[in-house]
């Protein structure tokens, strides 16, 4: 019996996805909710399960093509299983950011082989593994790459991690001693990467990226106002609690204090937790302040966000920065953690950026907080004399449209004050 297994509506909103790899090709037999493919949407690289079980004698389209939700992708000579394409439900794994190779081969090759340890990779080097998979072994402290696979198409299962976990460490090899050790020759360094000069194609997410962000600044009027603080009180209250967040098995960072900022600020100056609704004339204030961070990845950048920033406990805000952070860098963000936010902060002093920069707003937003390193920089101090401070430049965009400029220095003014008096931020927020 033939069956034809048609695009799932990946949800979200979105009547398209792309597909971004075959998990499966002709002649492959599968059983029903085996993986076959992953498509991207606008936040994630989404594996889909086949409804059907059987034979595949008929891939419809090539990887990187843009599939319209009914359109047909697979043909089965089957078993005639399955609840068909519409009640098909995608499971989510992390979005690549690099670039799908152009190929004129066609699709019921055979992907090109990849070198590996342990794990089996797609041919644009990603890790095959279920995001519960994923979730289970960072939290037994389990490096994926060292886990042989078992599951079809070189995909890591449970039982694969569970395997792993359960085997004996291998003997930790005897170092050599000095008169061990043959002569070497002198080590040569390696000469940088060759960029080669030409065209290569968008990927997926990057391609989300550039028109987000076009739209954002073209739709957008934004204003930047710039200045900075004192926070050597902050950092204080931090190193404070630093190791009793260690203990508890989190970090606690300088992020989750700003986020409680914002979470103040923006309730005393509600245009700091709001957008502007063009088509209807309308200014939307959010009932909850969602503060969102940038968490940059292998895959990509994802910007999760924490829910009712105001109503969490410094602590709370800390662990859910932190897990989010862990979760993100391992492909494991859910896609309720991905929406909501309604304002943001951008970190470049995770990179040793210490300047002013001009972040662009995030959509359904009115404001993004750009933050540096803190360095030690001459200070006035309260008695007027000069003394060694340590200073967070703060750089706020926003937009015009709501937000004067006037009320954007009020919201610095307020930013500046909890961030350089953590007494006051835990009275007031």
């Amino acid at each position: 019996m033939t069956e034809i297994f048609k695009m799932p509506d990946i949800g979200e909103g979105m009547a398209e996805g792309e597909i971004a790899n075959w998990l499966v090709k002709v002649g492959d037999t599968i059983k029903e909710e085996d993986a076959v493919a992953e498509v991207q949407n606008d936040k994630l690289l989404q594996e889909i399960l086949s409804p059907y079980g059987g034979k595949i004698t008929k891939l419809f389209v090539e990887a990187g093509t843009v599939v319209k939700v009914g359109e047909p992708l697979i043909e089965f000579d089957g078993d005639g299983s399955g609840a068909g394409a519409e009640s098909e439900v995608p499971k989510e794994t992390p979005a690549s950011t690099e670039p799908e190779p152009e190929s004129s081969a066609p699709v019921d090759q055979t992907a090109p082989e990849v070198t590996k340890v342990g794990a089996e990779y797609t041919s644009n080097g990603q890790l095959l593994a279920m995001p519960s998979v994923r979730e289970y072994a960072r939290k037994n402290d389990i490096d994926l790459t060292q886990v042989p696979a078992t599951g079809r198409h070189g995909h890591i299962t449970m039982a694969d991690v569970e395997n792993f976990k359960a085997s004996p460490a291998p003997a930790a090899s005897v170092p050599e001693t000095e008169s061990e050790k043959a002569p070497s020759a002198p080590v040569t360094p390696a000469a940088p990467a060759e960029v080669k000069a030409g065209r290569v194609p968008l990927s997926p997410v990057r391609k989300v990226i550039a028109k987000t962000l076009t739209n954002q600044v073209q739709t957008i009027p934004h204003v930047t106002i710039m200045d900075e603080v004192e926070v050597s009180k902050l950092m204080d209250l931090r190193n404070q609690f630093k190791e009793q967040a260690k203990q508890k098995g989190y970090k606690l960072t300088y992020m989750p204090f700003i986020a409680k900022a914002l979470a103040g600020a923006a309730h005393k100056y509600p245009e700091l937790s709001a957008m502007v609704d063009i088509e209807k004339q309308e200014i939307v204030y959010y009932e909850d302040t969602n503060v969102s961070f940038a968490v940059d990845t292998d895959n990509g950048l994802f910007v999760p966000n924490v829910k009712n920033v105001k109503s969490k406990s410094i602590m709370e805000v800390a662990q859910e920065i932190d897990d989010m952070a862990i979760r993100g860098r391992a492909g494991d963000l859910k896609p309720n953690e991905l929406k909501g936010g309604t304002v943001t902060i951008t970190n470049i002093g995770s990179e040793s950026g210490s300047g002013f920069f001009t972040p662009i707003i995030n959509p359904g937003e009115s404001a993004i907080l750009g933050i540096g390193r803190i360095r030690k920089t001459p200070v006035v101090n309260e008695d007027g004399e000069l003394a060694v401070g340590n200073t967070l430049k703060l750089s706020l965009s926003f937009d015009h449209r709501l937000i004067d400029g006037a009320l954007a220095q009020k919201i610095m003014n307020e930013l500046k004050a909890l961030l350089s008096n953590p007494a006051y931020m835990l009275m007031e927020v």
